[in-house]
């Protein structure tokens, strides 16, 4: 009975692919997880889904060494690891002497990433939230978060403060809905949810799987600036 917010690791990297398929060729499409279950899982999914978008993925694990190829190939690398495995895995790829020419990886989503890659210019990421204008039906607004967030912190948030927050006006919309706080009462309501806070649209279905949230595509443009939303696409094609 786990209420996620959170878009499921299966379906994470699909607006990077549809990215890809917009685009010019892509060619091939290198997909390089590390050794936790929540990267396997990222790159499984992301694996599926660029099969079904006519993609011909290569999956590779830790250990594996990034592809030799010819000057005139094309190719494209997402990577979903632990953070410091994104990291040094696009660092890799960017010191190589034919590195690829689209590079995603899950770690570009945050803010940390900027100061941890020398060059994070260019990169793509892949956050669970991002600075946009919402009209939230439950909680506090974007502005009013951002506001007291930095108010006591001193700093802008990264998504899991946004997380926490959305999830505790969750929580206790759930409770006065039920009118009680048992496991039993507390799943009936939120599996009857459908709809909006500041981290974006949640609904969960019958099994707790998030099927509303959205993922957001981003691309770093320099050294301390904020990922840029990349698009833009419609509402629907954020997952």
């Amino acid at each position: 009975m786990t209420v996620p917010v959170l878009t499921p690791a299966s379906r994470y990297a699909e607006p990077f692919l549809r990215h890809l398929t917009a685009g010019p060729e892509p060619g091939r499409l290198w997909i390089s997880h590390g050794k936790g279950s929540f990267g396997r899982q990222v790159a499984a999914g992301a694996e599926a889904a660029a099969r079904r978008l006519g993609l011909d993925p290569v999956l590779i694990g830790p250990g594996h060494h990034l592809p030799t190829v010819e000057t005139s190939a094309r190719w494209s690398l997402l990577c979903a690891g632990l953070f410091e495995e994104d990291v040094e895995k696009v660092r890799r790829a960017q010191e190589m002497p034919h590195p690829p020419h689209v590079v995603c990886a899950v770690a570009a989503g945050v803010r940390e990433f900027s100061r941890a890659l020398a060059s994070p210019e260019g990169v793509f990421g892949i956050a669970q939230w991002v600075p946009r204008e919402r009209s939230p039906e439950l909680g506090p607004g974007q502005g009013d978060f951002l506001a007291a967030y930095a108010a006591r912190t001193g700093t802008a948030p990264d998504y899991p403060a946004v997380q926490a927050a959305a999830g505790a006006v969750l929580a206790a919309h759930c409770a006065r809905l039920a009118n009680g706080t048992s496991r039993e009462l507390l799943w009936s309501a939120a599996t009857e949810l459908d709809t909006e806070t500041l981290f974006g649209r949640f609904q969960i279905d019958a099994r707790g799987v998030q099927t509303a949230h959205e993922t957001t595509l981003v691309r770093w443009t320099r050294r301390g600036e904020l990922p840029e939303l990349e698009g833009p696409w419609p509402q629907s094609s954020f997952l």
